[in-house]
């Protein structure tokens, strides 16, 4: 279900980069020279009428260097939601959105946290429209 590797994102005065010429998709590429774990999320705007839907998904692994895309084709949002940590070095980049995660591989489709679920704090990276989008997570 998760890929054991895939990109890392820039958090917290990283830095970012989308154009034209780009693929589809958001792309994450890990700029540090740690291993990175991250998570993901989308709040879809919709309710099931008393909640918001956000889901959110974890962990996704990324070697240093490396970079993945985490959502696949035209993005249909301008916001999208992103949280890493590198345990090796006890570092995460987190931003002010509260979401949902758990300890093991996850899927989540609620914006209420069960017994087993924790929150962090995500960051809401801003794709400005674009079709394709790239997010560099810096040290």
């Amino acid at each position: 279900m998760f890929r054991k590797s895939l990109v890392a994102l820039t958090i917290g005065g990283g830095l970012f980069a989308a154009g034209a010429a780009q693929a589809q998709g958001f792309t994450l590429c890990n700029k540090t020279g740690h291993a990175i774990e991250v998570a993901k999320a989308l709040n879809t705007g919709a309710t099931d009428g008393s909640k918001r839907i956000i889901i959110s998904e974890g962990w996704y692994k990324f070697a240093p260097g490396e970079c993945s895309r985490l959502w696949s084709g035209e993005l249909k949002y301008k916001f999208y939601l992103i949280y890493a940590q590198a345990k090796s070095v006890g570092k995460e980049w987190s931003g002010n959105v509260p979401i949902c995660v758990s300890r093991d591989a996850f899927t989540i489709n609620s914006d209420v946290c069960g017994a087993q679920h924790y929150r962090r704090n995500f960051i809401e990276v801003n794709t400005r429209d674009s079709t394709g989008f790239t997010y560099n997570l810096t040290p």
